[in-house]
């Protein structure tokens, strides 16, 4: 004998069970005592069973992308250097020569030919010059107390370069909807009790969006993080990409393709699009995300470079990485840490807060006699 499996309805409130109240024509959620009829719950339910699946699609980009493949004789003007010992590469015109490798610091071999790479649609020049990273690296280190003595003293910057980093740049129309469940809580008391009031509700938002420029490192050895801490560029600088701009610099050669940066910026946008979705759900006193659903036709992809400095730094065997973004000044870094000063402050933090509390529990005592 065939069987029939019961549909357990979920508040869209709260998420709880919900159940059928006799003698009425509607269903109640035993939890957050919120009511529904019946047509209404069934159509919220086919809604979300309706609901389309996530979507991002990217135009394909290739050589023919952007502002299209090498002119002749670009190459020829261009050359690279490759680190036997990280094995980064960075290419860079003829005029400009490289001796150590910025990621690692140890010599770099010169590669002739400049193959297999893709032209950049878009650079942003350095803005920052030079004189603007040593005065930014003082300043830098001159706020961290933990850092050793030694390391101020005879630690100085010397093999800093200015590096065009690769980024892949993905512009695209969406549209989002999110689905938040937040609750309203409001505390009173009379003579004989207090009073919490929990009102649960689902809050729905839709947006239509645009995103211009979100970016993604191509560059395995600048750490994405690092990377993101130093944007943002403004973008409204960025010009057509010429081999002139390389002249006193170099360029990172880029080792992540686009094919393995959709992803990131997938979630950079989805991020991106929760925070705005959740920013309108105002006047509650929480709110959690329950789902975030972006939809993304033929967004456009571009290839660009970033001017960034940067600095590496052995200290006791170990490397410390200086960055500065070429075109704001924005500075960040790993330092060391001076493990005696970090013990004597934290002491110190550990006997004040004990102070406290023998003064507290003292005139606790005190007031007690």
């Amino acid at each position: 004998m065939a069987t029939e499996s019961m549909i357990v309805y979920k508040c869209p409130c709260c998420g709880a069970d919900i159940q059928f109240e006799a003698g009425t024509d509607h269903l109640t959620c035993m939890y957050c005592d919120n009511t529904y009829e019946i047509d209404t719950l069934v159509n919220y339910e086919k809604g979300l069973s309706q609901q389309k699946p996530e979507n991002f699609s990217w135009k394909d980009y290739d050589n023919n992308s952007g502002n299209g493949d090498w002119q002749e004789g670009e190459l020829s003007q261009l050359h690279s250097f490759k680190c036997a010992h990280c094995g980064g590469e960075i290419i860079g015109d003829t005029s400009t020569m490289a001796s150590t490798c910025p990621y690692c610091d140890n010599p770099v071999v010169i590669n002739e030919t400049v193959d297999g790479v893709m032209r950049p649609d878009f650079i942003i020049p350095f803005k920052k010059g030079r004189k603007a990273v040593d005065t930014a690296y003082k300043k830098f280190i001159s706020k961290k107390v933990l850092l050793p003595k030694s390391f101020k003293t005879e630690h100085h910057i010397q093999s800093i370069k200015g590096i065009y980093v690769p980024f892949w740049l993905f512009d695209a129309d969406s549209s989002g909807d999110g689905h938040f469940r937040a609750t309203k809580i409001k505390h009173w008391s009379d003579s004989e009790y207090y009073y919490t009031k929990t009102e649960h509700y689902s809050v729905v938002r839709t947006a239509d969006m645009s995103f211009e420029k979100v970016p993604v490192d191509g560059s395995v050895k600048m750490d994405d993080t690092l990377m993101e801490s130093l944007e943002p560029f403004n973008y409204d600088m960025a010009v057509d990409f010429n081999t002139a701009y390389l002249a006193g610099y170099f360029a990172d050669r880029y080792d992540v393709d686009v094919t393995h940066s959709i992803g990131r910026a997938n979630d950079r946008i989805r991020n991106s699009t929760e925070e705005m979705l959740r920013s309108t759900v105002r006047g509650y006193s929480t709110v959690v995300t329950e789902s975030v659903n972006v939809q993304i036709q033929e967004g456009d992809i571009h290839y660009a470079l970033m001017p960034v400095w940067i600095a590496n730094t052995e200290y006791r065997g170990k490397n410390y990485m200086f960055a500065m973004n070429g075109q704001s000044g924005k500075v960040v870094g790993t330092l060391p840490i001076d493990k005696v000063k970090l013990a004597l402050i934290t002491a110190g933090t550990f006997l004040g807060t004990f102070l406290v509390f023998l003064f507290g529990l003292g005139l606790l005592l005190g007031g007690a006699v």
